[in-house]
């Protein structure tokens, strides 16, 4: 038991490194063709490593005592470094299979491993095309509410797929997608992908743009994205409209929806007239409202010049009832009607003068 348990210890040590030996290999490797590759396998504390191809009797290439020797060598197709990482000179699709690795310690421990290759070979460009803008990694489209749009990588190896991301939080539902991807083989090892998609805006009253990335699914090698801003009117009809690609490219933008030079533009002209719209209506209330409290004005000095005119005329009237009370009188007085009775009372005055005087 202890034992087991000693020789399982020792192993773990032994692959870990604590024992003095380090190792490092990759499970895959993704090469380039047409230019030197290397798959870095790192070891130390060795007295012998041996490369081969899986399958194959024979060693393709030995390192020892810091010399190289072997067919691969011989043919300078392949080279070793000094820590056990192997060459390939000039990449082709040949070397794309499972190669073995021998490492022996100067203790005369064995480790072995096994790398898989892969050969890739990039497309040009190196990003996905849309609309056939090979020019443009991000494109600005117009469209209607009904359009279609394809995304396609050529002479790439190995195959990739391709997808649509809706960035900038454009709600999910509001865009159905339709998608059909197609793969051809070229025959010379390397494979095209064209994914053609036709869109339809569910509801375009809550937002006027969204960006969509075409993303590359395959090697990290690979990796790489191109992105569509895109541009399109309330909903009017379900009729495409043709579409009209800017000839500049617009950044990809991080956050919510992309913020557009047309859009922005045309929502700036939407703000300003609006603006211009509310200062006239200001302008004209305050002129109605000038207007109207100038005719109230005019309309009360008017009625308080005719409450005076009014007054000094009944002043006049009562003047002249009073002046024709004093001339009536008068003429009563003086009338013939009258002069008796004054006659008369002279006389009694006179007579009782006589009678004091008696």
């Amino acid at each position: 038991m202890n034992i087991g348990v000693s020789l399982i210890l020792a192993h773990y040590l032994f692959l870990t490194g604590r024992l003095g030996v380090t190792a490092s290999c990759p499970e895959t490797v993704y090469l380039e063709r047409g230019v030197d590759g290397t798959i870095d396998c790192v070891y130390e504390d060795y007295r012998l490593i041996t490369w081969r191809i899986t399958g194959d009797i024979g060693p393709l290439i030995v390192y020892q005592n810091n010399a190289s020797s072997g067919p691969g060598f011989d043919s300078g197709e392949y080279a070793i470094l000094s820590d056990g990482s192997l060459i390939i000179r000039d990449v082709t699709q040949q070397h794309e299979r499972q190669y073995g690795l021998e490492f022996l310690t100067r203790k005369g421990q064995e480790l072995s491993s096994h790398v898989t290759v892969r050969v890739f070979v990039r497309p040009i460009p190196v990003y996905p095309v849309i609309k056939g803008k090979v020019n443009r990694q991000n494109i600005l489209l117009k469209v209607g509410r009904l359009w279609d749009i394809d995304c396609a990588m050529e002479s790439v190896r190995p195959a990739v797929s391709l997808e649509w991301v809706i960035v900038d939080g454009f709600p999910r539902e509001n865009l159905v997608i339709n998608n059909d991807m197609t793969t051809t083989d070229h025959g010379d090892g390397t494979f095209s992908t064209h994914l053609q998609s036709s869109f339809k805006i569910a509801d375009t009253c809550r937002v006027q743009s969204v960006t969509l990335l075409c993303v590359v699914i395959g090697p990290d090698v690979l990796s790489s994205n191109a992105s569509a801003d895109i541009l399109f009117p309330p909903p009017v009809s379900d009729n495409p409209s043709p579409d009209a690609v800017s000839t500049e490219p617009v950044p990809v933008t991080e956050g919510c929806c992309s913020e557009h030079p047309d859009f922005n533009g045309r929502h700036h002209r939407q703000t300003t007239a609006l603006l211009v719209i509310v200062i006239m209506y200001i302008l004209a209330s305050l002129v109605y409202l000038v207007i109207h409290n100038r005719k109230l004005f005019i309309r009360a000095i008017q009625n308080k010049r005719i409450a005076v005119d009014s007054g000094n005329e009944n002043l006049e009237s009562n003047e002249g009832v009073g002046m024709t009370l004093v001339q009536a009188a008068s003429v009563e007085i003086n009338t013939p009607s009258n002069r008796p009775h004054s006659i008369t009372l002279a006389n009694r005055a006179e007579a009782i003068e006589s009678d004091n005087e008696i």
